[in-house]
């Protein structure tokens, strides 16, 4: 028996040293990946638990006489209690926590052991790579368990990493902030989890990021897996990034792009992020060479990723399989609160703008921004390579080499279509020449008015009898605008007032008429809830009240109202005049302004009682904020003689605002 004994202590020895060999602890993979000063004190940290938690213990590592190591036990209240206590090392990297005795946000390393269990968790490391004392770049080193999806509010998509180890699979997130506005992310137990710190995160300005590197610890390599180039670009130097672009894929290998952007540039107040609309495409394209860079991770250099310099080019110059425009035509890009309950939060999405998954394309990231009020395009041979052109039918901007097109209105946002709008370049020119008018929304049925997070949108209109109205043109080619910002910009700020001017002669017109042929008159419900009920949409939040307020939100209504005054009109014994035919001919090719006057000149029964027409005088009143202090929805009271000194002969009663 004691023979056996001794075997079986040997065995058991012989076990422990393989596994001693070939088995690597998580404190010693962090060693590998950050360096030797992971490891932690234990006589240290035995004193750290004895005593109240929140009291520091000074250490000074290189005995010069100044304090370089804080230990303690972190109680900051915005740590969950389900990670407590957390035992924290601060390492001092550039000297001047003797100054404070405190930890910075600069250059200080921060190892973290949750349950203060002996076993370190996450780390995070904060650069200062130009000496002024704030944080350039910040890195976060973390596991994730690998048997067990979201365990801690995070999906990392097994599928498809490079490699799957049993237990743990190791990451690295890295961010730099260009702009040096000096903030990148925030954490709660030293962790960024999206539901919880997104929104006290910074995702402005100049910045760019890899979210993340998988760390193979059994080949000592760092590859860029999932948001491999995250970059913010801030166009005009106010603080608001105007374009943002994502890169998914693993390595060099880009599999998707999303390109999000602030066409009109209003972001501001309590909007800090306000993009009007992106493009998503599909790879894979391979990133090059010369346009790339490595990344110097403590222990570690990257494999490479994409510098924030290249990015745009890179994404406009790609030969991408397909591409999808998402347009945010009520100036709402929110996430879906009933396709997405958990991210509810009704701000304005910080990623750009998301799309909905569609028989068409698939969806790139999440939340999406949900099935309605978007206008989606789909250029499925990527013909139109990314570029833009302006239709005169209705007046937009239309992504150049898309097929199809849809709107799906949800006016009063009970989640219920309310019309549909489909479009399609039915020559194959590049260009839409057909438009499909549901007025109703009845067209794709009730089923559509289901659909869930993941479900996905289908087209399934068999007959075009169910659309109240069908447009045709024959010459639909026109000017192609290519993707630059600053282009973009101007054309489409100066085009919108100009449409919302038009579209509302338009609306009065109609209404004047409306009130003549039919015979008892109402109010359309769109324009009563655009009135009187919109502005307690999302109150909480002031949703509808930013959508009354904003150009593209007001835009958006009057083309909606637009086309049920008109299918309204064609309903009546208007279309028995003489000049109705002209009429619908300029209407239908866009010539919104031809419409206007022929319906003045001679259909109207009487002048239009809100017409002003060609105002004789203008003026214009600038404001200037003499403050660096935003102002908004902010009283501005001006005195009549202050206008009479520089106008003469102002009366109040002849002027319109």
């Amino acid at each position: 028996m004691l023979i056996f004994r001794n075997i079986y202590f040997a065995i058991l020895y012989l076990i422990s040293m393989t596994t001693a060999v070939f088995a690597q602890t998580q404190n010693e993979i962090f060693t590998k990946l950050v360096g030797h000063v992971v490891k932690m004190d234990s006589q240290i940290i035995e004193q750290v638990l004895k005593e109240k938690p929140g009291k520091k213990f000074f250490v000074d590592s290189n005995n010069n006489g100044k304090d370089d190591i804080i230990y303690m036990i972190d109680i900051d209240e915005r740590h969950e209690e389900q990670f407590k206590p957390i035992l924290v090392k601060i390492v001092d990297e550039d000297g001047d926590m003797y100054l404070t005795g405190e930890g910075d946000l600069d250059s200080d390393l921060y190892i973290v052991d949750w349950h203060a269990d002996g076993t370190v968790d996450r780390i995070i490391d904060y650069v200062d790579l130009d000496c002024d004392n704030d944080q350039d770049e910040q890195i976060q080193y973390f596991w994730s368990d690998s048997t067990v999806t979201n365990k801690y509010r995070r999906v990392w998509y097994k599928q498809n990493l490079p490699k799957i180890y049993p237990g743990k699979n190791y990451f690295v997130c890295w961010g730099k902030d260009i702009s040096d506005d000096n903030r990148l992310w925030w954490d709660i137990n030293y962790d960024y989890v999206q539901t919880l710190t997104q929104w006290l995160s910074d995702y402005n300005g100049d910045e760019t990021l890899v979210n993340k590197f998988f760390y193979d610890y059994k080949e000592d390599e760092i590859i860029p897996f999932g948001e491999i180039a995250f970059s913010f670009y801030d166009c005009d130097d106010d603080s608001y990034s105007e374009e943002a672009l994502r890169f998914g894929g693993k390595g060099q290998v880009v599999e998707n792009l999303r390109y999000s952007v602030d066409i009109d540039n209003d972001t501001g107040g309590r909007n800090y992020h306000d993009y009007d609309f992106s493009i998503t495409c599909l790879g894979p394209i391979s990133l090059p060479q010369e346009k790339c860079q490595s990344i110097k991770l403590r222990n570690h250099t990257s494999e490479p990723i994409v510098q924030w310099e290249q990015m745009r080019s890179v994404a406009k110059n790609g030969r991408w399989q397909k591409a999808h425009l998402t347009w945010d035509e009520n100036d709402n890009n929110i996430a879906d609160p009933i396709l997405s309950l958990s991210d509810s939060i009704c701000n304005e999405r910080w990623e750009g703008v998301i799309n909905h998954q569609s028989e068409f394309m698939e969806r790139v990231g999440g939340p999406s921004c949900g099935i309605y009020n978007k206008r989606n395009e789909v250029d499925m041979d990527y013909s139109g390579k990314m570029q833009f052109y302006f239709s005169l039918v209705d007046k937009r901007l239309h992504l150049y080499g898309a097929e199809v097109g849809w709107i799906k209105v949800d006016y009063d946002y009970n989640h219920k279509a309310d019309m549909f709008i489909w479009m399609e370049d039915q020559d194959k020119d590049g260009f839409f020449d057909t438009w499909k008018y549901d007025i109703d929304g009845d067209c794709l049925g009730e089923a559509h008015n289901s659909i869930r997070y993941n479900d996905v949108w289908k087209y399934d209109v068999k007959e075009d009898d169910l659309y109240e109205r069908i447009i045709h043109i024959e010459n639909d080619e026109q000017q192609i605008i290519p993707f630059d910002y600053w282009s973009l910009h101007n054309f489409y700020t100066t085009n919108l007032s100009e449409v919302i001017e038009t579209n509302q002669k338009l609306i009065d017109v109609f209404k004047e008429l409306l009130q003549d042929y039919e015979g008892n008159f109402t109010i359309d419900p769109v324009e009563d809830y655009f009135k009187s009920k919109l502005i307690h949409y999302g109150e909480d939040f002031h949703l509808g009240e930013k959508i009354r307020k904003s150009s593209e939100g007001t835009r958006y209504y009057q083309d909606i109202l637009r086309e049920r005054y008109w299918h309204r009109l064609n309903n009546t014994s208007i279309v028995q005049t003489v000049y109705f035919n002209e009429i619908k001919s300029a209407y239908e090719e866009g010539n919104f302004k031809i419409a206007v006057k022929l319906i003045k000149n001679h259909l109207l029964k009487k002048p239009l009682r809100y017409w002003f027409g060609e105002f004789e005088k203008c003026f214009v009143v600038e404001i200037c904020n003499p403050t660096d202090r935003y102002l908004e929805n902010h009283p501005i009271v001006l005195g009549l003689s202050e206008i009479n000194k520089e106008i003469s002969g102002f009366n109040p009663n002849n002027y319109v605002l």
